[in-house]
């Protein structure tokens, strides 16, 4: 992690050096934020602008994951949906690229179709494995962040 970490120091903290300047190296690069917000779909109008304004504020390393459901539609019989299950389910991704629609939620960016309803324990778990298509590079931090305002439990 050194290099990366210096690097990263250097861009921020010394406006002079070379890596500072623009073209040359962006952070974003390499370090990405990969939120995992299951609810997103079910937001207040608060929620999203508040969420709007973190895309604003980091719009090359801030994405979001979240997860859609829709309902079967007519061609569940041929894609091999089960009778019971009355929801497609997906995990997309936004991030602050995608465009915002009217009701101020973005359009995703990817979908992936989930093999039925994600939650199957107590949430956290499921929370940040849904996210882990859309995850790159060689490796991955997972911080759970709790109502209680603590990290990683």
């Amino acid at each position: 992690y050194h290099p990366a970490l210096q690097c990263h120091y250097e861009a921020q903290a010394d406006r002079d050096s070379s890596l500072a300047k623009p073209g040359i190296w962006d952070p974003s690069d390499i370090f990405t934020c990969l939120v995992s917000m299951q609810m997103y779909k079910f937001f207040t109008t608060t929620q999203l602008e508040q969420t709007n304004v973190m895309f604003d504020k980091f719009p090359s390393c801030l994405k979001v994951a979240y997860i859609d459901c829709k309902d079967k539609g007519w061609l569940a019989g041929p894609d091999g949906v089960h009778d019971r299950q009355t929801r497609r389910y997906y995990s997309c991704l936004i991030d602050g690229k995608c465009e915002v629609r009217r009701d101020k939620v973005r359009e995703p960016k990817f979908c992936v179709e989930l093999p039925g309803y994600p939650i199957l324990g107590d949430g956290k778990g499921d929370n940040q494995n849904h996210a882990i298509p859309f995850m790159r590079g060689q490796f991955a931090q997972c911080i759970d962040a709790n109502q209680g305002a603590y990290f990683e439990q």
